[in-house]
Parts: C-alpha cells; sequence; structure tokens
C-alpha cells in the first residue's frame, strides 16, 4: 500500500515536470489563475451562505435608521473683537500706526487710523481716522439630538454652545432653525436648546443603569462636521470620571469612534434608545484611541428636566468631606468590612450633615438602601436629589452598622482658598518619620489656615517612611489621631508611641487650600 503511494507521488511530481518542460510557463500560470479564481468563487458562495445568518448587520441599520431622524448638527457662531487688522498676522500692538509714521511719505496715501506717537507729524497724504474696533465671527460645530418632538427640545454639549451669539439646529432633513433659548449646565456639560418646528422625529432617553459592559452600542453624529456619522462599539467599562475640579461625572466609557463635531450627540443601545450624550475623547493626539466618554442618560433625565422647569441645576447637599479608601491597613484599622463607600474626612459646621449627626471617620455605604462604592458616586447620589429631602444613609461607625437620617441642603458654588508659607523649624522625627509643631494662630496665619484651626503643623518628612509614601508632606496640618483632636506637638508624640500605634495609626489631615483626608501609616521597622 505504501509502495503504490509512492508510485502514485512520484508520476504527479513527473507530470508536473513534463507540463512545465512542454506545455511552458504562461500555460502553467494560467492553470494557477483559473485555480485562484475557481478558490474565490467557491468562497463568495460561502460567504452568500453565512449572510444568511448575519443578524448584527440588519440590527445596526435598523437603529441607525431609527435614531438618525433625531440626530441634528449644532452650528455655533461667537462675535469676537479683533482691536488691529496687524494683530491677525502677528504684529505687536501699534506696528501699523509706527510704519505709517515712518514711511507714510513712502507709500501711497491712505487713511490712517491713530492713535498717533504724541508729537509726530502726520505723514504727507495721510488723512487722520478715529481707530475702530474689527469683528469676526467664529465659527463651530457640533452634534444634538432631539429628546421631545412636541416641545423641540434638543439635547447637546455646554461646551458646545457655551459663548455662542447664534446658535442654528440643522435637521436631518436639512432645515435649519435658530434656538429660542439655551439652557446649560457646566457642572455636567450638558445643554438643553429650544426650536419651534414642526414635523421633528425624536429618540427616547433609555435607563443607563441597566447598561453593561460588553454591550453594543452606536454613537450617532457630525465628526468633523460629516453629519449622520455612524460609529459601532461597546460599553467598555461605567462610572468613570476624569477628575475634572467642580464637575459631576459618572461617564460611559465606549470605543465607538467618537472625534470632534461628534460632541452632544447621542450614544444609543440596539433598542434604540439614548443611553449617554457624548462629550469628550481621552488621547494624546486628539483623534479617537478608542476612549469616549458619555454622559449616562439618568444623569442626562435629572438635569435636562432642571433645565426646562427652573432655568438651572439645584443640588442636593451633605457638608462633609470625603475620601475612598484604598488601603487595606486603613480598612482594619476602622473595623469595616468592606472598602467600598466613601470615608467622612470632615463635616461642615450647621450643614445638613452635622444637623444629622454624622461624624468624623463614619464610613457611608448607602443611600436610601442602595450601596455606593465610592467618593464618587455618594457625590452624584447625593447632587440628583432635591434640596429639603430627607434621605438614609448607611454607615459603618466603630465597627458597627448605622443607618441616619439626613435632611439635605443646598450646594452652594462659593468656597474658600487659602495660601501662605511657613518657617521650617527641625524636631525630632520620630518613628513615623514626622516632625511637628504646634499649630498656634501665628503659625497658622503664615501657614494660610484659617486661625480657628486646631493641630499640629508639620515641618519635616522623612523620605523613607510610610508617611511619606502616603502623601504626607510638609505645611500640612494633622488634626486627629486615631480619630482622637490632638492640639499640640507633645500630644502628637504621645499618641504616636502609644502601644496601639506599633501596628500602625491613622491621621487626619489638612491642607492650606482646605483639603481634608484620612491615611492610615505604619512606623519605621
Amino acid at each position: 500500500m505504501k509502495s503504490n503511494r509512492f508510485w502514485v507521488s512520484v508520476m504527479l511530481l513527473l507530470g508536473v515536470s513534463v507540463g512545465v518542460v512542454f506545455l511552458g510557463p504562461p500555460t502553467m500560470e494560467g492553470i494557477a489563475y483559473a485555480m485562484q479564481k475557481g478558490k474565490i468563487s467557491a468562497l463568495r458562495e460561502q460567504l452568500a451562505e453565512m449572510s444568511k445568518t448575519d443578524k448584527l448587520s440588519p440590527l445596526f441599520i435598523a437603529v441607525s435608521e431609527a435614531v438618525k431622524p433625531s440626530v441634528v448638527v449644532v452650528r455655533v457662531k461667537q462675535k469676537v473683537r479683533m482691536s488691529s487688522p496687524s494683530s491677525r498676522f502677528g504684529f505687536p500692538p501699534g506696528f501699523e500706526e509706527e510704519f505709517h509714521r515712518r514711511f507714510g511719505d513712502k507709500i501711497p496715501p491712505r487713511q490712517f487710523r491713530g492713535p498717533l506717537p504724541k508729537g509726530a507729524p502726520l505723514p504727507k497724504g495721510v488723512v487722520p481716522q478715529p481707530k475702530k474696533d474689527r469683528w469676526f465671527y467664529r465659527q463651530g460645530l457640533g452634534s444634538g439630538v432631539i429628546v421631545d418632538a412636541e416641545n423641540g427640545y434638543v439635547l447637546t454639549n455646554f461646551h458646545v454652545v457655551s459663548g455662542a451669539d447664534k446658535v442654528e439646529v440643522i435637521l436631518a432633513d436639512g432645515r435649519s432653525y435658530t434656538t429660542e433659548w439655551i439652557r446649560g449646565d457646566k457642572k455636567t456639560d450638558l445643554a438643553v436648546l429650544k426650536i419651534i418646528a414642526d414635523g421633528l422625529i425624536d429618540a427616547p432617553l433609555g435607563d443607563s443603569d441597566t447598561v453593561e459592559v460588553g454591550q453594543w452600542v452606536l454613537a450617532i453624529g457630525a465628526p468633523f462636521g460629516l453629519p449622520q456619522t455612524v460609529t459601532a462599539g461597546i460599553i467598555s467599562a461605567k462610572g468613570r470620571t476624569t477628575r475634572q475640579p467642580g464637575m459631576y461625572q459618572n461617564y460611559l466609557q465606549t470605543d465607538a469612534s467618537i472625534n470632534r463635531g461628534n460632541s452632544g450627540g447621542p450614544l444609543v443601545n440596539t433598542k434604540g434608545e439614548v443611553i449617554g450624550i457624548n462629550t469628550m475623547i481621552l488621547s494624546r493626539t486628539g483623534i479617537n484611541d478608542g476612549v469616549g466618554m458619555s454622559i449616562p442618560s439618568n444623569m442626562v433625565r435629572n438635569v435636562m428636566k432642571q433645565l426646562i422647569d427652573k432655568g438651572k441645576v439645584i443640588r442636593g447637599f451633605l457638608g462633609v468631606g470625603i475620601q475612598n479608601i484604598f488601603d487595606e491597613g486603613l480598612t482594619k484599622n476602622l473595623k469595616l468590612p468592606t472598602s467600598k463607600g466613601a470615608l467622612v474626612s470632615s463635616v461642615l459646621p450647621d450643614s445638613a450633615a452635622a444637623k444629622a449627626g454624622l461624624k468624623l471617620d463614619d464610613f457611608i455605604v448607602s443611600v436610601d438602601g442602595k450601596p455606593i462604592s465610592n467618593l464618587n458616586e455618594l457625590r452624584n447620589r447625593i447632587a440628583g436629589i432635591v434640596p429639603g429631602k430627607t434621605v438614609s444613609l448607611g454607615i459603618y461607625r466603630n465597627g458597627e452598622k448605622k443607618s441616619i437620617k439626613v435632611v439635605l441642603g443646598t450646594l452652594s458654588d462659593t468656597a474658600q482658598v487659602a495660601s501662605g508659607k511657613v518657617e521650617k523649624r527641625e524636631a525630632p522625627g520620630g518613628k513615623f518619620g514626622l516632625s511637628v509643631r504646634t499649630l498656634t494662630a501665628e503659625t497658622a496665619e503664615q501657614a494660610g489656615y484659617p486661625e480657628d484651626v486646631k493641630g499640629v503643623l508639620i515641618v519635616d518628612v522623612d523620605a523613607d517612611s510610610d508617611a511619606f509614601e502616603n502623601g504626607v508632606r510638609e505645611k500640612m496640618v494633622v488634626t486627629h489621631v486615631d480619630g482622637k483632636p490632638v492640639t499640640t506637638a507633645e500630644a502628637f508624640y504621645k499618641a504616636i508611641s502609644s502601644e496601639q500605634a506599633k501596628s500602625g495609626i491613622r491621621f487626619r489631615l489638612m491642607n492650606p487650600v482646605g483639603g481634608v483626608w484620612i491615611v492610615f501609616v505604619t512606623p519605621k521597622k
């Protein structure tokens, strides 16, 4: 049997060799071409059969056709003053006047716009004219989505329309309308536009809380001014933030392509529901790198309703400084069963939290029975509740779970910022690598703290200490050690020398700009 296979192989090889010799290369190339063509034809037949089971393409097509009529282009114009024509070309202020003062008699007569240099003679043929400001319109493009056809409400981003003197909404069918009014909220980067038009088609807002990571989504908008562009991707993550100060963020992250011009457009699920408003990308080049951020629809719904009903957003306020816990040592020190929640690092006097009895080192794990995982979730949850409403906070205090009722206050935009310098004075470093001095009214003022702040001022931190590793630095103030206030250097050193401190200790820190947080540090070995 093996012998037969051998001779068959030999005969085939001889046949090919004879073909090459007698038929020549052109004939063999023709045979190869015919074989390749036959293979491709067979593959096309196979693809035709496979496409019959393709459910994704028809789904994307259906979603696109359902949502695209609701997606608009937002065109903005902003009037910008240009004080001198020469400024457009990078010439310094006064260049044109000085140029014509020196060379005016050697160039064709023209009107000369002052002011002239003091004491300078008029060039020949020059007629002085009062200097006039020149204006031009800076234009920009974004996207938006109609969410209420009956009332003509369009959602977009605040940054798309901020500072604009004129805003036009261009519908999918090409019709264009100037907005009746614009109401925005900078803290969430959302804006509502009002237009008066017939025949509008809206897209419903979905429930972003039900969105799952890995779920298919489509982004629709006008990237680079190309309207009705559809891109596909998945939900990459939930609850993202970019840590921009003062912003309320709880972004859906997606790899659906988002570029300049997509801002304000919708992110939709496979039901054709808007689950987010696209707002930004994270990229080193300014071009999509697959990391896009979208404001979740449940946050959008609350902000939109307040902008329409009140013209502004009013947020609930608890009145606490909070932080996340990443350190296992701090979790154990506080006798907590979990690190998911928000640790209270300060309580503002006369705030809702203070009136309800919330205390330093309380660990908040839920709001009205719904768990929270981190400080951002708590901050967003409280901000989304109407001021004056009573909420139930689930907390851990000294290892015991409790429930506290709080009547929420109203968030104010005011904030106090302090700064200053401190004169360093050496003190014994101690086993925690910290040198401190008692904070008096005089040293508090020098360091930029309010006079009523009580604690010890850190004047030196050993670079090889755990305290330094955890972000403890000079000019910070320690107000509490293991939850107990310290007001003198002596009290501080006594606290860190206790038997309990041998396994680690908890510091409550403050900085000159009002930041307050808690760290857990271990002594040097």
